[in-house]
């Protein structure tokens, strides 16, 4: 009988830790996952493409591209407001303009993910007028920051903000009366990469 008894205090215990990061204080909120947060998980899923590159049986990097879209930035700033508790808008240098928050990532970190090396990467965007270059590529270094929003960023990865002087659209959004999809190529001497919205 003694041991039915360690046994069920063996499972409460194993059931009260097992749980999800939690506090026992009232006054302390935790703050919801990406994936916890469905209105902004199914916003970044919406506005995020993820394609991996690999070359000569080996993994050359991996690229995580979120268009900053109108619809995306409503959803960020939600998350930005529970997160931080601050409404301050995100992506500043992209407003009204086509933006993209990409994410690259190589095993056992490498030189060929600097997007900011114009003579490696080549980024465009495609518009009516034929391709256009991004007026800014900014490195983005503060992790802690980007993490509750994006999942991809890690230690070993390199996060950009890339801007082109185009108006930012919802692609394909009910609203518009001709959809318009939103082209991005990345290219550097592994790989060309066309990610479409």
């Amino acid at each position: 009988m003694r041991i039915s008894s360690s046994l069920a205090a063996f499972m409460v215990l194993l059931c009260g830790t097992s749980s999800c990061v939690s506090s026992i204080e009232p006054d302390v909120e935790i703050n919801a996952s990406v994936s916890e947060d469905r209105p902004y998980y199914d916003a970044l899923t919406k506005a995020t493409r993820e394609r991996t590159i690999f070359k000569d049986f080996e993994t050359r990097y991996i690229m995580t591209a979120t268009y900053l879209s109108p619809e995306f930035r409503s959803a960020f700033a939600a998350r930005l407001e529970q997160v931080y508790k601050r409404g301050e808008p995100g992506f500043q240098e992209a407003t009204a303009k086509a933006g993209f928050f990409i994410t690259l990532n190589a095993p056992g970190g490498d030189d060929r993910i600097d997007l900011t090396n114009a003579h490696h990467w080549t980024v465009m965007l495609e518009t009516k007028e034929g391709p256009m270059k991004p007026i800014l590529v900014k490195h983005i270094d503060d992790k802690v920051r980007w993490r509750p929003f994006f999942p991809g960023v890690t230690n070993w990865s390199s996060e950009y903000l890339v801007i082109f002087d185009t108006p930012s659209v919802d692609a394909n959004s009910p609203q518009m009366v001709a959809k318009t999809a939103v082209h991005l190529t990345l290219a550097n001497a592994d790989a060309k990469v066309g990610l479409v919205w």
